[in-house]
């Protein structure tokens, strides 16, 4: 991999370890490939000149047959442009590895759990669920080009005030006929879900039930065990519909009710040992001793809290995968609440702090109030996609496809679109959705992408090769498109060092729009004396990177649109 080679080269330059090297790609594509500021970074720390200590890093480098030519810019900047050697053996290697092309080895050894999607049974899978599912999915498979080890969690909420007010809802619905597929089942108990929700906040009575109704779930009386275990067996068979549909799957499924009394328990064990304490007849973790805030963890009723609850997932969790990372996928509205619990955590499993991290993510936001669903105020994930299926069925219906195209076509670019609106924008940022942009089939989004896949295929189904292959005869715009795709294993790895697929989503825009443009100038058909066989080597190469890409984005390909 070049990217590596290069760190290796300033290592040695610099007689330190190639993780300490760090490169970026030039906003200005006329400075290089690859750039470096490592000459300032030490520079300052050893006091010196950067733009002197820059060229004797520079004249120690010497030639190389990777590269075309080194320069220092700037008070320091060191430039890399790939030699055309180096872009070809990039072409060959997307084509030799294929599926393994833009992988590497930078996290060999790492076992790391990513604990993703949450649904709560019992509620609607929304739009929320959507950006966190889309996240985890990516972060997986991103870790996983980079040599860890995964496991996937998916904790959820199956008991609480929500169960009780869905069980409460369906009670007063008393349903003649149940709904037959998962689909039906979800809505309806988004419905039910939706009535208890707005008689608990109005009406006392109501409220009152609830809270009655709730208090049964918990000690899991015979009289409400049989219509909770049923409905819950809904919510799960949709969350395994939708999964499905997402491009999804977990390794383990943790639920809150089979942490609920282990966790009550861990905190009342460790009382005595002063992690938690007796405060106004509920039970704390003193945060502020910590710099944090205090949180109860059992409430003066005896009931545990989800703060309780963690503790008792914490166990599960190092039982099941014996992780070196584990993280927690979670809006950014969890966040005072994780470092109190992690802390809380620690205090009861010495050294996990350090093993855990919360990702936390933005909300999603629509930029029109015009849509919505059949489940009170909440935009669900099926209505989302739904929505999103009409778009795209508009756009392919007269494109002489077969239906069965076409349904394929609807379904893999509706969902990739939603995917990688998701995904476009850094993780932290909130997310304002727009439908109309999300599924278009030109500027920032997923459909370009794939649209972009479909015509290289197109392409390649049109052309056979020469009979040989002549690199030399590429112009400037065919090695604008291979140093594009040099770029790929960069945006990979950063994005997966830093958590945050955005940082491939806006690469892969910039590797369409290249192929668009080269495509605007020239030809694969008529070009003459291995110039076609090169071309296509090209193309498929482009190909190849764009596929693994929308991969790791958790999204699908089309060969046809």
């Amino acid at each position: 991999m070049i990217q590596e080679k290069l760190q290796e080269i300033l290592a040695r330059a610099l007689k330190i370890k190639k993780e300490e090297v760090a490169l970026e790609h030039p906003a200005d594509k006329s400075h290089g490939d690859f750039t470096t500021v490592i000459a300032l970074k030490h520079a300052k720390e050893k006091n010196e000149n950067p733009r002197k200590l820059a060229m004797e890093i520079v004249n120690k480098i010497g030639e190389s047959d990777s590269l075309e030519s080194i320069e220092v810019a700037g008070p320091g900047f060191i430039n890399f442009k790939l030699s055309k050697k180096a872009l070809i053996d990039i072409i060959k290697s997307a084509l030799d590895e294929g599926e393994k092309f833009g992988g590497s080895t930078a996290l060999k050894g790492q076992k790391i759990m990513v604990e993703f999607a949450h649904p709560n049974t019992h509620k609607a899978f929304h739009i929320g669920h959507l950006r966190n599912i889309s996240l985890g999915e990516s972060l997986v498979r991103l870790l996983e080009s980079q040599g860890a080890k995964i496991f996937r969690a998916n904790y959820q909420g199956d008991i609480g005030l929500h169960v009780a007010k869905c069980l409460w809802g369906y009670m007063q619905e008393n349903p003649k006929s149940e709904p037959e597929t998962p689909q039906d089942k979800a809505e309806f108990l988004g419905k039910v879900y939706a009535i208890g929700g707005k008689a608990f906040e109005k009406d006392a009575k109501a409220k009152e039930e609830i809270y009655v109704l709730n208090k049964k779930i918990y000690e899991h009386s015979s009289d409400i065990a049989p219509l909770w275990e049923k409905t819950r067996k809904w919510s799960l068979e949709y969350f395994d519909y939708i999964y499905k549909r997402l491009g999804s799957k977990f390794d383990r499924l943790f639920f809150e009710s089979e942490v609920c009394e282990l966790g009550k328990k861990l905190v009342l064990e460790n009382i005595k040992k002063k992690i938690f304490e007796e405060s106004q007849g509920a039970v704390i973790f003193p945060g502020e001793k910590y710099g944090l805030h205090n949180r109860v963890f059992i409430t003066g009723e005896g009931n545990p809290t989800y703060e309780a609850k963690e503790m008792g997932l914490a166990k599960l969790e190092q039982e099941a995968f014996e992780f070196s990372k584990n993280i927690h996928v979670v809006a950014n509205e969890q966040e005072s609440y994780f470092k109190v619990v992690f802390k809380a955590m620690d205090m009861l499993y010495p050294g996990l702090l350090a093993r855990q991290k919360h990702l936390s993510y933005g909300m999603v936001t629509l930029t029109t109030g015009k849509m919505s669903s059949r489940t009170g105020d909440v935009i669900t994930a099926e209505f989302l996609i739904k929505e999103a299926r009409d778009k795209v069925a508009e756009i392919v219906a007269s494109s002489g496809l077969s239906d069965a195209e076409k349904e394929e076509i609807t379904e893999k670019v509706a969902i990739g679109g939603i995917k990688f609106t998701m995904l476009f924008s850094g993780a932290k940022n909130d997310i304002a959705f727009d439908l109309e942009k999300a599924v278009r089939l030109e500027g920032d989004s997923g459909p370009y992408i794939q649209y972009a896949y479909a015509r290289i295929c197109s392409i390649l189904e049109k052309v056979k090769t020469d009979s040989e292959v002549n690199f030399e005869s590429f112009n400037e715009d065919d090695w604008n498109l291979a140093r594009c795709v040099a770029k790929f294993h960069h945006s990979i790895g950063k994005s997966a060092e830093e958590y945050s697929p955005h940082h491939l989503a806006h690469y892969l825009l910039e590797l369409a729009g290249e192929f668009s443009k080269w495509y605007g100038k020239n030809t694969v058909k008529d070009a003459q004396n291995g110039l076609r066989s090169a071309r296509i080597e090209l193309l498929k190469a482009v190909k190849q990177t764009i596929g693994n890409g929308l991969y790791l984005l958790g999204m699908g390909v089309v060969e046809r649109m």
